[in-house]
């Protein structure tokens, strides 16, 4: 199955406080909007789910998905934690 890997992981706060998830790339990202995602509505979420199934087809580069994503995150108000 194709991948698309993200050059650098996205790290959030979705299975509960304190719970983790590391998103390493486009297909992980995919599952997590489908399965996992606390609300499936909003822009920035039907972007990140079209762009997960542009990058999935090798129609855009797998780091667009990346920005897509973490709007998404942002937008359903999913703690990001960032790189130091």
């Amino acid at each position: 199955m194709i991948e698309k890997w993200w050059q650098e992981p996205v790290v959030l706060e979705l299975d509960g406080i304190g719970q983790y998830r590391i998103v390493r790339n486009t297909r992980e990202a995919a599952e997590c909007l489908l399965d996992r995602w606390p609300v499936h509505e909003g822009m920035a979420y039907k972007a990140a789910i079209r762009m997960c199934r542009y990058v999935l087809t090798g129609d855009q580069p797998a780091d667009y998905a990346r920005q897509d994503f973490i709007a998404a995150a942002v937008e359903a108000f999913i703690h990001i934690r960032r790189n130091s």
